[in-house]
């Protein structure tokens, strides 16, 4: 077989595992966390732009090339170098940015719809429900405002509250904190590897939104 074609398959095959077999329960869970972008809503954003033009800024000012690191490893580096002001003024940048076409999400019309009827999936009714994203607190209350669910929400951990960003743990034990449950009293759900990394480091179940994602759409069906 074809190296490329077998790639395919296998990938295939694992994304179908993942999202048709549902890994988990949300008995004993207190508190479900959510990221934002990819797994609650879809931000309008070109983030390769974004990266670039904070980029160049640090280039520019440190004379140091950071061309190929992450927007998270941008500030890392400002955060290193003890320039608060400096990681004020790129938060400012970033959070104008994200906000700039918000009126263009589109909520993640599943995501919503567990949100809105959690106890049809086994949740309690006391469960509370967080979110834990790389964009800021401006970004993701108008996102669950526009989506119609901002009331469903307690506690929000945005780019700004900390300063070690995912796939570090620090939002999701801050979460932890702010509830004061146990490990495994809470689940994750996120779009990315590094969502599902900064739960593994955390010690907290995560898994790909997807999973949840097919759960809903078997349930809506049956």
């Amino acid at each position: 077989m074809d190296i490329k074609l077998l790639y395919l398959t296998l990938e295939e095959n694992f994304f179908e595992r993942m999202t048709k077999k549902i890994p988990f329960s949300f008995i004993g869970k207190k508190v479900i966390v959510f990221d934002l972008d990819g797994t609650i809503v879809r931000l309008v954003a070109d983030w390769h732009l974004l990266k670039k033009a904070l980029a160049a800024r640090f280039t520019e000012k440190s004379r140091e090339d950071v061309t190929h690191k992450s927007i998270s490893a941008i500030l890392s580096r400002i955060v290193e170098k003890g320039d608060e002001e400096e990681l004020q003024l790129n938060f400012n940048l970033m959070r104008q940015y994200e906000l700039e076409n918000i009126t263009s999400n589109e909520p993640i019309k599943e995501t919503v719809y567990f949100i809105n009827n959690k106890e049809l999936f086994g949740v309690s009714p006391n469960v509370k429900l967080a979110v834990f994203s790389l964009n800021f607190r401006s970004t993701i209350l108008k996102s669950l405002e526009m989506a119609g669910i901002l009331e469903k929400f307690e506690f929000f951990v945005g780019r700004e509250d900390v300063r070690r960003w995912k796939p570090d743990p620090d939002g999701l034990l801050m979460i932890l904190d702010y509830f004061k449950v146990n490990l495994e009293e809470m689940i994750y759900f996120g779009d990315l590897e590094k969502d599902l990394s900064a739960g593994a480091s955390a010690g907290v179940e995560s898994y790909y939104i997807d999973t949840l994602i097919n759960h809903v759409r078997n349930k809506k069906k049956s």
